[in-house]
């Protein structure tokens, strides 16, 4: 079995796309505001300063490298995953938006 084969899964393709965002605002955190607690104050801050759906929107573009990566490794599975995870990521947006940011 081939690694395309086992990384070819709707379930896999989601946590993958729900988990690179994760890692992409721990990494902004960490080169750009390591200074602060995380993730309590931090967010706190950009709660205050009314960027943490800006914040979030800019994480949720790191998938889409990976939907470019699996698309072009013919992992349509995956691919159908990602796009659902960007789905959840949008709920997340409007809510933090709208009940969150005023």
């Amino acid at each position: 079995m081939s690694w395309k084969e086992k990384l070819d899964g709707f379930w896999k393709g989601f946590a993958i796309g729900t988990f690179f965002p994760v890692f992409v605002f721990f990494c902004y955190w960490l080169f750009m505001y390591s200074y602060m607690a995380f993730p309590m104050r931090f967010i706190k801050y950009l709660i205050f300063g009314d960027v943490l759906s800006a914040t979030i929107k800019m994480c949720a573009l790191g998938n889409l490298l990976i939907f470019y990566f699996f698309l072009n490794a013919k992992l349509n599975s995956a691919t159908k995953g990602i796009i659902a995870s960007v789905f959840v990521y949008l709920a997340l947006i409007i809510y933090v938006m709208f009940a969150i940011e005023k």
